[in-house]
C-alpha cells in the first residue's frame, strides 16, 4: 500500500479496503468523509493521480457488484417463475398456503 500523505487519502484507502471485503456501507461512509473534505488545492499531481486510479477501481468493483446482483435477482425470478409452472402443473394456486396432503 502506498504512503498516505492526508486524511483524503487515507479516507480513500479504507474505502478501498472496505470494497474488498463487501463492507458497501462503510464504502459510502468514507466517501461521505472524503467529500465533506472539500477541495484539497495542496495536493500534489501524484496524489491526484493516485486518488483518480483508486476512484475508477471502486467504481469497476460496484460496477462489478451490482452486476452479480442483477443477475442473481434473474436467477431467483427463474425459479420463482419455474416454481409457479409447478404449481401450476400440480393443480395448485400459487395463492393457496402450502399444505401437507401425506397423512400417516
Amino acid at each position: 500500500m502506498p504512503e498516505v500523505n492526508c486524511l483524503v487519502e487515507q479516507l480513500t484507502q479504507d474505502a478501498i479496503e472496505a470494497a474488498r471485503h463487501g463492507q458497501w456501507d462503510k464504502v459510502i461512509a468514507l466517501y461521505d468523509q472524503r467529500l465533506s473534505q472539500g477541495p484539497q488545492p495542496s495536493l500534489s499531481l501524484d496524489t491526484i493521480q493516485v486518488l483518480m486510479e483508486s476512484d475508477q477501481w471502486l467504481i469497476s468493483r460496484v460496477k462489478e457488484v451490482q452486476a452479480a446482483i442483477k443477475q442473481h435477482l434473474n436467477d431467483i425470478q427463474d425459479h420463482r417463475r419455474k416454481l409457479g409452472i409447478l404449481k401450476r402443473q400440480w393443480g395448485e394456486d400459487s395463492t393457496t398456503p402450502v399444505r401437507h396432503l401425506l397423512t400417516i
